[in-house]
């Protein structure tokens, strides 16, 4: 692809999905919507890896330096086990533009080498060309058409065995040495994979190992480097299909399902990769099938009527969003006996995800709301669960009486005052949540706000400043912008954004002009300045 086309796909992308799936979309990418600040993105992009991939740059290993990257931090997010975590990568907004526009230039030919689509092998981002659009994968192509896939397939009469496994924290991993040489085996501009690695190892800090987590940047190189062990199951006649490193094997038999298990152990081991055996399954599919014939698998290929939009999202993750229940769904809830469900809580060590989960909806909607006050006690034995309490919580806080309100209020205020030491997944739910009608807290949260510990995490001084732009008053404005030359980029821009918005013209010009003057190459700082302040 075209550098041009690429970095406009780029900005296109950003503006339309946000920079990860993980973290909440911030207010930096709505700046993209002013056509100047658009531009002034596009060319110093564009230009900055014009200069970086220029021979001499290259040669003389300034290209790095050239393309002018930030370090990136991490934040831990809780997976499926209890004490597992996923580490997310925390990107600068210009610099995942500029690593997405990289991975662009070579994504189509990433493609053009993977399994065809109309083999169903692989269905996890598979990279569509559309230069002009918003959108840098097939939405036909997803967690959900991966599924639907393995139900088709586990159906059939020949399918006696489904293998079920993944590869042991892959993108953790990934050797990053041997992505590049699989990437120049494509016959891949040399400058940019050059450009490509050397970011990568900068922000692996020199480890050679990791992508980062939660970026359609990532997502593009993650498929490129499994190509080779899609091809050396092919070439084995292996029948199998898998969405990024989840796979699966549909085998006639116990032996031959062995047999091939093996085969992708030994390949993966090559590439210093190894399945997670904690997550190995072995199952007998002859219940699956009775009387099912060819005429129901194909109202299973068509069951549905239109595409599914693609939801990025991980697979034995913890959700962190609460899905409200369908009305049948409801009524099968609303018949469940809470005592029981209560009862298997209180006697646990150690809750179990979908124990958590249906507690949450039975009391939901059931309306036994007297029952909420008991969440934090519950917690403690599942802290990965905070998340998603806090999302149920907003999400039904006109439902949720006010005394209750007040003592979940009170609850999580003192969590955050009290705990020497708080995982930051956990802080920023609590601090989003006392920020919300019927929770809000400004005194706790600013009091937190004071007090935050600079190893407190990556992204939880920004969670906080986000939550206090809601609810703050003139005089802790003010404080808060003292607190500006100590803080990180992410940090200083949510600072700019309140002083902007809750400060009079005359206390705020100065004070921005310094700012444009001193930091005028971060484009989306000064950008969070509004043109118009009258």
């Amino acid at each position: 692809m075209e550098l041009k086309k690429a970095v406009q796909l780029a900005i296109n992308n950003v503006q339309q999905e946000g920079l990860t799936d993980i973290f909440p979309r911030p207010f930096e990418v709505d700046l993209l919507k002013d056509t100047a600040f658009k531009n002034r993105i596009y060319e110093t992009v564009k230009k900055s890896i014009e200069d970086a991939t220029e021979k001499n740059n290259l040669k003389s290993g300034k290209g790095l330096t050239t393309l002018k990257v930030h370090p990136i931090s991490h934040v831990l997010y809780p997976k499926k086990e209890a004490f597992d975590f996923r580490k997310c990568a925390l990107i600068d907004p210009l610099d995942t533009i500029k690593y997405l526009s990289i991975a662009l230039l070579i994504a189509p030919k990433i493609e053009k080498n993977r399994v065809l689509k109309s083999k169903k092998r692989v269905f996890s981002y598979r990279f569509k060309s559309d230069p002009g659009g918003k959108y840098v994968f097939d939405p036909k192509y997803n967690f959900t058409s991966f599924n639907e896939n393995v139900n088709i397939q586990t159906k059939k009469r020949s399918i006696k065995i489904l293998v079920k496994c993944d590869i042991s924290n892959f993108y953790d991993r990934l050797n990053l040495h041997r992505l590049e040489s699989i990437l120049l085996s494509l016959s891949v501009n040399k400058g940019h994979v050059k450009l490509l690695n050397e970011l990568l190892l900068f922000w692996a800090n020199r480890d050679s190992y990791g992508l980062p987590v939660g970026s359609n940047a990532s997502r593009i190189l993650a498929e490129a480097a499994l190509l080779d062990i899609d091809r050396f199951l092919l070439s084995h006649n292996v029948n199998f299909c898998r969405f990024v490193d989840d796979f699966r094997f549909f085998a006639p038999d116990a032996k031959t399902a062995h047999y091939w298990l093996s085969l992708l152990v030994e390949r993966l081991s090559i590439e210093g990769l190894y399945i997670n055996q904690s997550k190995t399954y072995i199952e007998d599919t002859s219940e699956r099938k009775s009387e099912f014939d060819q005429e129901e698998i194909q109202k299973l290929k068509s069951k549905r009527t239109k595409e599914v939009k693609l939801v990025s999202g991980y697979s034995g993750t913890i959700p962190t969003k609460f899905r409200n229940a369908s009305k049948n769904e409801i009524k099968n809830i609303q018949e469940k006996s809470t005592i029981e469900i209560v009862k298997g809580l209180e006697e646990t060590k150690l809750i179990k995800p979908d124990e958590f989960r249906q507690y949450c909806r039975v009391i939901l909607y059931k309306k036994e709301f007297d029952r909420f006050s008991n969440l934090p006690v519950y917690l403690e034995k599942f802290p990965q669960f905070h998340p998603y309490v806090v999302d149920l919580l907003k999400k039904h806080t006109n439902e949720i009486p006010d005394d209750i309100k007040n003592s979940l209020r009170d609850s999580f205020s003192k969590l955050l005052s009290q705990s020497h030491y708080l995982p930051e997944y956990i802080a920023i739910a609590i601090v989003d949540l006392l920020a919300t009608n019927g929770f809000k807290n400004a005194d706790a949260l600013f009091t937190y706000f004071r007090e935050l510990r600079r190893n407190a995490g990556a992204y939880i001084g920004r969670a906080t400043l986000e939550s206090l732009e809601r609810i703050i008053d003139r005089g802790q404005v003010l404080e808060i912008r003292q607190y500006y030359s100590r803080a990180d980029l992410w940090e200083k821009r949510q600072i700019v954004r309140i002083v902007d918005r809750k400060l009079h013209l005359e206390e705020k010009n100065a004070w921005f002009k310094n700012i444009k003057m001193n930091e005028s190459e971060e484009l989306f700082l000064i950008g969070s300045i509004s043109k118009d302040r009258k």
